[in-house]
């Protein structure tokens, strides 16, 4: 009996999404010059040495053939007003990069404005996993500015609102 056919996919959004994460946007040119970018949050660093990090995208998405064809994208952390950048980017319009601003990166991928941080990565790995592509992405350049996160908890942006703790 496989367990996963005990639960809905409502049951499984439910449960993921007591797990507050960061937002991210994963953006790339396609070899046709057509710039590209979704919103993600499954995204997480895989390895020190060499410098990895896994991502993982809809097999729907239209951002993901065009990074499979360039080899290439950028992932950026979006800061706490950011909201809106995070929107545009998870929906289905046509130029999302039209009222964003941005430059081009050293290997060809746009490089959002005002993010926490962004990293220039190469496409390493790939690999099938369910309904998502995982994209495993050496990590060439990275540009980090600081500030503040934008989350997502149980459906809905959030902020952090506590005192730092001293480790």
């Amino acid at each position: 009996m496989c367990v996963s056919d005990q639960i809905t996919a409502k049951e499984l959004r439910a449960f993921a999404g007591h797990f507050a994460t960061g937002v991210a946007v994963v953006t790339t040119q396609s070899p046709e010059g057509e710039l590209c970018g979704v919103t993600i949050n499954a995204v997480t660093s895989l390895s020190l040495d060499p410098p990895l990090f896994l991502i993982c995208l809809d097999h729907k998405s239209n951002t993901l053939g065009a990074l499979l064809a360039s080899g290439h994208f950028g992932l950026h952390f979006l800061a706490r007003e950011q909201t809106e950048v995070s929107r545009i980017f998870a929906s289905k319009q046509a130029n999302k990069f039209e009222t964003v601003g941005y430059t081009m990166g050293a290997f060809g991928s746009p490089l959002l404005d005002g993010v926490l941080a962004a990293a220039e990565c190469t496409l390493s790995e790939i690999c099938q996993g369910g309904d998502h592509t995982i994209i495993i992405g050496e990590v060439a350049k990275v540009h980090v500015h600081g500030g503040e996160p934008l989350l997502y908890h149980r459906g809905a942006y959030a902020a952090l609102e506590c005192e730092r703790l001293v480790a």
